[in-house]
Parts: structure tokens; sequence; C-alpha cells
């Protein structure tokens, strides 16, 4: 057999496994009931049922905002600490070179859309910098006041080094600063943030009026799988945005969406420079090294997948403003769901 029949085997095969897995977590998904005691982080409704299950946790997708959330759900500063420190056993970090090498093939993608938004700042602050390859490159091209804030010792000491700014190691979620920012970028880190009372509270503090913050997460629909990813990174990530959680959010909170590109995971995720990036499945890599070398094997897998599993997860470049109002407003019916969560907030504490 040749090398190309090898991967498109290997390719088909993967196709079928996970089509026979989604057919019977099926069953298991009717069953599922919605359970009173579990509320949702973001609406604190009650109404919230089981998505499905990825490295021993529980994903939940609630039926009032959206939001979908892994249970059970941090509480206090522990969490990230755990998280960032590697002291869950699914969770494996990539050592900082591996790290920077993946933001290099990731900023080389998507750094002119970002860039583009920063045009004309006078300061810009990026929120989960990583091993600062976004600041290494915006020294570049808008020159500004530059500061970051990575939590991981590692990943700060290495984006000092290649962005030559100030990178803070403090939560986002208390971070204060006289000086306010043009442009906040969270660039693959709001869903690892647990408190969002917290985090749009800081994001509203630490933008200069007229400020814009640049988001780019995962948005996906209620038919969502388990095997639209190999791996979902939970318990890092701990939320992902329903397909309208984010009018929500901006409700909530006082913000409007600017704009937003919304893009099927299947576009993504097949992508020549998404395969160059190594993560931290040896298995997963061997695929993608595999379907490098083979002519025509992503444009196949990328058939499969969307055939399969297409169109329910989308990955989102989103741009809000703060509405001018000093209050943010409630969406409809979110004080009812306050009142009726009784004693749900006392349960999630910000990190």
């Amino acid at each position: 057999m040749s090398e190309a029949q090898q991967a498109h085997s290997l390719l088909n095969a993967t196709a079928a496994r996970a089509g026979q897995r989604l057919q019977t977590a099926s069953p298991a998904r009717e069953r599922d009931s919605v359970c009173a005691s579990i509320f949702c982080p973001l609406c604190l409704s009650s109404a919230t049922s089981h998505a499905f299950r990825d490295a021993g946790c529980e994903v939940r997708a609630c039926s009032h905002c959206g939001l979908f959330f892994v249970h059970p759900y941090p509480r206090g500063p522990e969490q990230h600490r755990r998280v960032e420190s590697g002291e869950y056993p699914e969770i494996e970090l990539l050592d900082c070179s591996r790290r920077y090498e993946g933001e290099r093939f990731y900023y080389d993608r998507h750094f002119d859309v970002i860039a583009e938004q920063c045009d004309g700042a006078a300061a810009i602050l990026d929120v989960g910098c990583g091993t600062g390859n976004l600041l290494e490159r915006l020294a570049d091209r808008v020159p500004c006041h530059r500061l970051g804030i990575e939590l991981n010792p590692s990943a700060a000491r290495t984006a000092r080094k290649v962005a030559k700014c100030d990178i803070l190691e403090v939560p986002f979620e208390t971070f204060r600063s006289a000086r306010k920012f043009d442009v906040i970028t969270m660039i693959n880190v709001f869903s690892h943030i647990s408190s969002f009372d917290a985090m749009f509270e800081s994001l509203r503090l630490a933008l200069a009026p007229g400020g814009r913050v640049i988001l780019r997460t995962s948005e996906m629909s209620r038919r969502v799988s388990r095997w639209n990813q190999f791996h979902w990174g939970v318990p890092d990530d701990l939320h992902f945005l329903g397909l309208n959680t984010l009018d929500f959010l901006c409700a909530k909170y006082g913000f409007t969406v600017a704009s937003r590109l919304r893009v099927p995971f299947e576009d993504e995720l097949f992508r020549r420079s998404r395969c160059r990036q190594m993560g931290r499945s040896g298995w997963h890599n061997a695929i993608k090294r595999t379907a490098l070398r083979v002519p025509g094997a992503l444009r196949l897998a990328r058939n499969i997948y969307a055939a399969a599993l297409g169109e329910r997860l989308f990955v989102s470049f989103i741009v809000l403003v703060a509405r001018s109002e000093d209050a943010p407003k409630s969406p409809s019916g979110i004080a009812s769901v306050l009142k009726r969560g009784g004693n749900a907030e006392c349960q999630l504490q910000p990190r």
C-alpha cells in the first residue's frame, strides 16, 4: 500500500471511529435531564444539561444564555494556580520554545486582522500574552506603549525577552492601572477566566474612552459533539460561548459588538500552517505530519470532518466596544434568573 493510501485509510478509520462514538453517545444525551442543582456561572440559571465529557470533565450547556461550561466549575484562585502549574494530569503544558513556535504559526495567519484593529492605538494590553509573539510583532507595526499579562512564570520570562516590554504576572480579574488602554487583546484566553463579573469589570476600568476589546474564542451550537475536537483543553478551558451567548454578555455588561467574524472550525483546523503547530498529543502530531506529507490529505480530511461534524463549532474574531452609559444594562429576564438562583451566586466564587 502506498503512503498516500495509508494516510487516506488512517483518516477514514479515524472518521469511522468518531461516527461510532457519536452514535453511542446520542442515547446518553437524550436521557440527560435538566439538573436543578447545577447553575450556569454566567446567568445563574438552573436550566443546564449535559453536553459531553472529555478528559474526565463534564461539559454542560445552559438553556438560558447558551453558555457551555465545565462541571464542577472552579472556585477561588486555586484553580488557575493548579492549571498553570500543571497539577492536572490531563494537561501537559508545552515548553516555551514549542509554545512560541505555535504562537508564531498562529499569528502568521491572524496578525494582520488584529493589527488593523490596533492601528492608531497609544496603549495596548495583551491579556494572556503567552510567550509574547503578538506583542513582539506589534512593536514593529504599531508604535505605542505595550503591556502584557501572563500568569505562567516561564512564558512570562520568555515574553519579556522577545517582546522587550513589561509583562505582569497578575490575574486580569484583579488588574488595575492608572494608564488606560485603547486596545485590549484576549486571544484564545477568554475561556480561561472563570469570573465573568470580575473580568468585565477589569475591562471597563482598563479601557480608554472609545477603546476596543479584541477577542478570539470559540462559539458553538447545541449540536456540538465531543468529537468536534480531539482535545477540548478542559479543565484548562472553563467555558465556551454558545451562538447567542455573546449577545447576553454584551447586554449584561454594557458592551456592543463592533464586528464579528465567525469561521467554521473545519476551515481553520485543516490549514497547513495549523498542522505545523505540534501540540500535546503524540498520536495527533503523527497524523499532522502524515497529512502534511501526502498530497490532498488535508482536503480529504476536511471533507470527511465537514460531512460528519461540520458547522457545529466555530472560531470567532470579535471586537467589542463599551457602551457610553456608566452602568451596564441587563438583558431581558436576567433579574428573574438571579432571583430564581437563590444561593447559587455564593457557590460561584471568582478566581
